[in-house]
C-alpha cells in the first residue's frame, strides 16, 4: 500500500469501512470507500452551486480543490417539499426540504478499476418536483456489480428552480434562455461523466442514460435535444413518455408562479399582467432572485412540474400530426429500451380521495397493517371516481406509450420494449397498487428495504425473496447485455427482437 493510501486509510479510521479509494478527476482528488466489490464515491460536485446569482443560470464549472476532498457522504436533495420520494424521514414531510446547493453525483465502480466498462447514468423521478440521487433505492453497489460497469447517480434542479420561463432572466445565451435548467444541469452531467470517466475505469463512448418517470421523460427528452447529441450511446426510460410544451404555456406557468410571490407580499397585490407592464426587466429579475427558497417552494405549493419547452436549441418539438400519430424529431440516433408498469395510474391518479399530503399517505405506503383495501373504505361515488381515473389513465398511458414506441421503432437502431407485471405481494396492497408505478426500481437497483419504514415495504416479504432475487437477476441479465453491446440479451433478434415488423415486447414477471 502506498503512503498515500497509509494516509487516506489514518484520515478516515472513525468509518465503520476499512480503507478509502482515492482517484483524480478533473477538479482534483477524492476520496471515496472501498466497500465489498465496489468503490463508492459520493457527493461529488459536477457543477458550481447554482446559488445567488447564478440561480436559473445554466450549470457552471467547479471551482478546482486543493488536496484530498472527501466522497463519502451524498450531496443535498435539491429544494422541494419533503415527501416519500426522498426520503424515509417523516418529520420532513409536507416542509421545504432540501437546498438549492444541490448540484452533486454519486459514482459506484467496480473493483478491480480497469479501463473499458461501460457506464451507467441514472436520473430519478418525482415529477419533477421531487426526488434525490441519494434515494436508499437508488444505491448503485448491487447494480454496478451486477452489470460489471459503472454507475452514476445525479442530482439536477426541480420544480420551479429547474424551469422558468421569464425575458427578465435572459442573458442572450440560448441554452440559458430557453428556462430548462434541469435538462441543462443533465447534460452538464453527461458531460462530466465523459470528462472524467477514465477515473473511474470506465469507456466515455460506451454510456448508457437511463432514467424512472419524470427522469425517463427527460431521457427521451435528451433523444430530440441537439446539445446532448454524442454524449451517450444508448437510452433506456422505465415509465416515460415524452413531452413537449411551447413556449406560451412555459410563460403560463411563470405567470403562476409570479402570481402566488406577489399575493404572499400583499392581499390587494396587483395583477401579473399589470406589475409585469408597471417593473421593468430588470427590476421583475431583481424580485425573483431575492425570494426566499422557501419563499419559492411554498409559491409554488406541492410544486409545479418542470416544462419541456421546445424551444429548438436545447430540445426540439414534439409534433403530432392529424391521425394523432406522433413524431418525434429524434437528433440522437441510438438503441432505446423502453418499458413500463402493468399499473403505472394505482398511485399516481388512484390517490385523489385520500389526501395530498405525504404524510397522510404514508401509513399506507410504508406498509403500516391494515385489513381493508382502498376501495372499502370510500363511498360508492369515490369508489367509482378512483376506478375510472385508474382505468382511464393506465389505458391512455398504454395507448399512448404504444405509440410512441412505434414512432421511435421508426427512427432509431433498435427499440426494445418491456412490461414490468411482478404483483406477487400481499393483501390488501395488492389489491390496491398491483404493479404500481415504481415498483420495478427495485428490481433493478437490487434495494429492497425492509428493515424500516420505506416507501413499498409492503412489497417485501420472507416468502417472495427468493422469487424476487431471481427477478432482478434475470433484469439485470437484460440491462447488462444491454449496456455491453446495445442488445438486452446474447441473442436479441432470438430471445428479445427490437420493436418493428411484430412489435414484440418482453414481459418482465413471477
Amino acid at each position: 500500500m502506498s503512503l498515500r493510501h497509509l494516509i487516506v486509510v489514518t484520515l478516515w479510521a472513525c468509518t465503520p469501512l476499512a480503507e478509502a479509494s482515492v482517484v483524480t478527476i478533473d477538479a482534483g482528488q477524492l476520496a471515496g470507500q472501498s466497500l465489498a466489490k465496489v468503490d463508492r464515491f459520493l457527493g461529488v460536485p459536477y457543477a458550481a452551486p447554482p446559488v445567488g446569482l447564478l440561480r436559473w443560470r445554466a450549470p457552471q464549472p467547479v471551482r478546482p480543490w486543493d488536496g484530498l476532498r472527501s466522497a463519502q457522504t451524498a450531496g443535498s436533495a435539491c429544494a422541494q417539499i419533503g415527501n416519500y420520494y426522498t426520503s424515509f424521514d417523516e418529520t420532513a414531510f409536507d416542509k421545504p426540504y432540501g437546498s438549492e446547493d444541490c448540484l452533486y453525483l454519486n459514482v459506484w465502480a467496480p473493483r478491480p478499476l480497469r479501463g473499458g466498462r461501460p457506464v451507467l447514468v441514472f436520473f430519478h423521478g418525482g415529477s419533477g418536483i421531487a426526488g434525490t440521487a441519494s434515494y436508499p433505492i437508488y444505491d448503485g453497489e448491487r447494480l454496478a456489480e451486477a452489470l460489471d460497469a459503472v454507475v452514476v447517480t445525479a442530482n439536477y434542479r426541480l420544480g420551479v428552480l429547474g424551469s422558468l420561463q421569464s425575458r427578465a432572466l435572459h442573458t442572450g445565451q440560448p441554452a440559458e434562455d430557453s428556462g430548462s435548467y434541469f435538462l441543462l444541469d443533465m447534460i452538464a452531467v453527461l458531460d462530466w461523466t465523459r470528462r472524467n470517466c477514465a477515473a473511474f475505469g470506465c469507456d466515455p463512448d460506451n454510456l448508457t442514460l437511463a432514467g424512472q418517470s419524470a427522469g425517463a421523460v427527460a431521457v427521451l427528452g435528451l433523444l430530440r435535444s441537439p446539445l446532448a447529441k454524442g454524449s451517450f450511446a444508448r437510452a433506456i426510460s422505465f415509465s416515460g413518455i415524452p413531452f413537449s410544451a411551447s413556449a406560451q404555456t412555459g410563460q403560463q406557468r411563470t405567470a403562476k408562479l409570479l402570481g402566488e410571490l406577489l399575493r404572499q407580499r400583499a392581499d390587494d397585490a396587483p395583477s401579473v399582467d399589470d406589475w409585469l407592464t408597471a417593473q421593468p426587466p430588470q427590476a421583475q429579475r431583481d424580485f425573483l432572485l431575492n425570494r426566499s427558497t422557501t419563499e419559492l417552494l411554498q409559491a409554488s405549493g406541492i410544486g409545479l412540474p418542470p416544462a419541456f419547452v421546445a424551444d429548438g436549441h436545447v430540445l426540439m418539438a414534439l409534433d403530432e400530426d392529424e391521425a394523432d400519430e406522433p413524431a418525434p424529431q429524434v437528433v440522437s440516433e441510438v438503441p432505446l429500451l423502453i418499458g413500463r408498469t402493468d399499473d403505472e395510474m394505482s398511485t399516481l391518479a388512484g390517490f385523489k380521495n385520500l389526501g395530498a399530503s405525504a404524510d397522510a399517505r404514508w401509513p399506507l405506503v410504508n406498509g403500516e397493517p391494515r385489513d381493508a383495501t382502498i376501495h372499502q373504505t370510500l363511498g360508492l361515488v369515490q369508489r367509482w371516481q378512483r376506478r375510472v381515473r385508474i382505468g382511464l389513465g393506465d389505458w391512455l398511458v398504454g395507448r399512448k406509450l404504444r405509440q410512441f414506441e412505434r414512432a421511435y421503432a421508426a427512427q432509431l437502431p433498435a427499440v426494445y420494449v418491456y412490461r414490468f407485471a411482478w404483483d406477487d405481494y400481499p393483501e390488501p396492497w395488492r389489491s390496491d397498487f398491483g404493479t404500481l408505478h415504481g415498483l420495478d426500481l427495485p428490481f433493478v437497483f437490487g434495494n429492497f428495504i425492509d428493515d424500516q419504514k420505506s416507501y413499498m415495504r409492503f412489497a417485501w416479504t420472507p416468502q417472495n425473496e427468493a422469487a424476487r432475487q431471481r427477478l432482478h437477476e434475470e433484469i439485470t441479465s437484460s440491462l447488462r447485455h444491454f449496456v455491453h453491446t446495445g442488445q438486452p440479451s446474447p441473442a436479441a433478434s432470438d430471445s428479445w427482437p427490437p420493436w418493428g415488423q411484430h412489435e414484440y415486447v418482453r414481459t418482465w414477471d413471477q
